[in-house]
């Protein structure tokens, strides 16, 4: 017999896996050196400032459905659009430190839109570009963050070898843990990223 405080709505599943996603996508890239960020493995390989971008842009989007303004620049989200040209990519023209930026708020208030939502709101809130209603959409981010955090991670591992592998975060406990550890890190190295 299941206890009534662990049954979830599908609107609660949807937020904790995807805050699950994006506690491992923030884990993916804590600590990382700066030499790094923007440096491509090969020619062909997206290098990690523009997955992360990558990310942001479409949490972006995401958000601004709701919000109606987009966070980004038409030329940051130009740059981060899938299928843009591996040329572009090669030089990082924005600050990585501005865009991570952004992204904690865009993620803050995408997160606080989503609790206030109703559970009917994820089926019938529907997406003008793909039709999609907010639970499919919230099923693609979180699967395209845990996929690109999964890159970083393999990334990371050839430029510098990091200790983090995901999946972790999965409790709430370890979530708010590694979301003020990765906050405080974030706070006193920022300064280091252009």
């Amino acid at each position: 017999m299941v206890a009534a405080d662990e049954i979830f709505s599908s609107k609660e599943v949807l937020i904790e896996t995807f805050e699950i996603a994006e506690i491992n996508f923030l884990q993916s890239f804590k600590g990382i050196k700066t030499k790094i960020v923007s440096q491509q493995f090969r020619d062909d390989v997206n290098h990690i400032a523009w997955i992360i971008g990558h990310c942001i842009s479409h949490m972006d989007l995401y958000l601004s459905v709701f919000s109606k303004e987009r966070k980004l620049t038409d030329k940051q989200r130009k740059y981060h659009a899938y299928g843009v040209s591996k040329n572009e990519v090669e030089q990082f023209p924005f600050s990585f430190k501005e865009l991570i930026d952004i992204y904690l708020s865009i993620s803050e208030e995408f997160i606080e839109k989503l609790k206030s939502l109703s559970e009917e709101d994820f089926s019938r809130i529907k997406f003008p570009d793909n039709n999609e209603n907010l639970r499919q959409l919230m099923q693609r981010i979180t699967l395209h963050y845990m996929g690109h955090s999964g890159q970083i991670v393999l990334l990371r591992r050839i430029f510098d070898d990091p200790f983090w592998s995901f999946v972790g975060g999965v409790s709430e406990k370890n979530r708010n843990k590694f979301r003020k550890e990765w906050i405080e890190w974030w706070e006193e190295n920022k300064k280091a990223y252009i």
